[in-house]
């Protein structure tokens, strides 16, 4: 297994894939290889047929897939908001590659009908690993993996949404020589490799846990027996000052993800859409249900970078990694941690050394948390790659 990563800056999106591909020819060698993965900014969106065309064209893969996103995540570098082009590839032997289609219109069926999932996801069964992009204007990710958890449990799934674009039509996604601006795109590995999925959240919880005692849809209406409000606001006030400091850079409803949910990574971490004084009501971005326990969380740079190096901390007891993907957040880079690179940098230092990256910056991370995939907000999640 070799894998080699290679990222452009150049503006012209065919000139671009040219000078990837060139590079990784140059590491991978002349002949074909098993699979290539692109990750493109907005201004290569336009030109999006062209830059995968000259892909197919100078490294003749098995499969390609791609994304267009706001930022793009090289071997070294988060290159955010700039014309910019990462392209990973490999060589898979012994790896079955399956790539499918996720037509938008489809999945709610799949939810509940093991035939029409498997219509809709062929060739899962006994993967090590699904890969997923998706748009968000079109495409229902929480059915998809709903529909994964319930008829191919196990399957990790990983990935995340396209985010070059703010309105429907505005993203692009490739598989082979097809090229969309909405559903998504997904593919299979299974057979001769092993991959070790992180999910970091990077938030941490505050206060009490607080029983959800009232709710409507994505509305709390009481927490403890009380206007939903009211409580969370005496969470707040009894919160020391230094902790209230952090609640400058937003506050977040951590959902569990199981029944023992105490500490950071327990939770699923959700926006607090907002509140109604009058009411006393608070809106999450998440369906709320009653008897849980959430607690509320806040993020800031040191906690996010904390949690990424203690959920990679394994791995400096592994077998050297061939290659890894990170999907992070839109809401981290520059702008958690006012510097570039932070959380690449991070992963090559637990992988230790110059392993082949690629990855992009998400309007939503797919990645499992426990038994289940989830879509996350505000995570990196992070698939690393050996052979088997």
């Amino acid at each position: 297994m070799r894998w080699a990563s290679a990222h452009s800056d150049i503006h012209d999106a065919g000139d671009a894939a040219e000078q990837a591909a060139a590079a990784i020819a140059s590491e991978l060698g002349a002949e074909p290889v098993d699979l290539v993965i692109a990750f493109f900014g907005a201004s290569h969106v336009p030109g999006v047929e062209t830059l995968a065309e000259t892909l197919r064209a100078r490294l003749k893969p098995g499969c390609l897939v791609g994304s267009s996103a706001h930022g793009v995540i090289s071997s070294t570098r988060e290159i955010e908001a700039v014309p910019a082009l990462t392209v990973i590839a490999a060589r898979l032997p012994g790896v079955e590659v399956d790539p499918f289609v996720l037509a938008s219109d489809a999945w709610a069926a799949a939810v509940d009908d093991p035939d029409a999932f498997a219509r809709c996801a062929p060739d899962v069964a006994g993967a090590e690993l699904v890969l997923l992009f998706g748009d968000p204007f079109s495409l229902d990710v929480e059915a998809c993996l709903a529909a994964f958890n319930r008829h191919a449990p196990g399957i990790r799934v990983v990935g995340g949404l396209a985010s070059a674009g703010v309105k429907p039509g505005s993203n692009a996604l490739i598989l082979n020589d097809w090229v969309a601006n909405e559903g998504g795109v997904a593919l299979a590995l299974t057979g001769a490799l092993r991959v070790d999925v992180v999910v970091s959240q990077g938030c941490r919880p505050v206060g009490p846990p607080l029983e959800v005692t009232r709710a409507e849809g994505n509305m709390l209406l009481e927490l403890d027996g009380q206007p939903a409000l009211e409580r969370a606001e005496q969470v707040l006030l009894g919160l020391a000052e230094r902790e209230r400091e952090y609640l400058k850079k937003g506050l977040y409803v951590g959902r569990p993800v199981h029944s023992g949910a105490a500490e950071r990574g327990d939770y699923l971490i959700r926006n607090l859409l907002g509140a109604d004084r009058d009411r006393g009501i608070i809106a999450i971005g998440d369906q709320a249900t009653e008897r849980q326990r959430i607690r509320l969380h806040v993020r800031d740079a040191q906690t996010a970078r904390e949690d990424l190096e203690l959920m990679l901390s394994p791995q400096a007891f592994d077998a050297p990694a061939r290659g890894a993907l990170l999907f992070a957040c839109n809401g981290r880079g520059r702008g958690l941690y006012g510097e570039p690179d932070r959380d690449i940098t991070t992963l090559q230092s637990a992988l230790g050394g110059a392993v082949p990256a690629g990855g992009m910056f998400c309007a939503g991370e797919v990645g499992p948390v426990g038994e289940k995939n989830y879509l996350h907000g505000h995570t990196a999640s992070i698939a690393i790659v050996r052979a088997k």
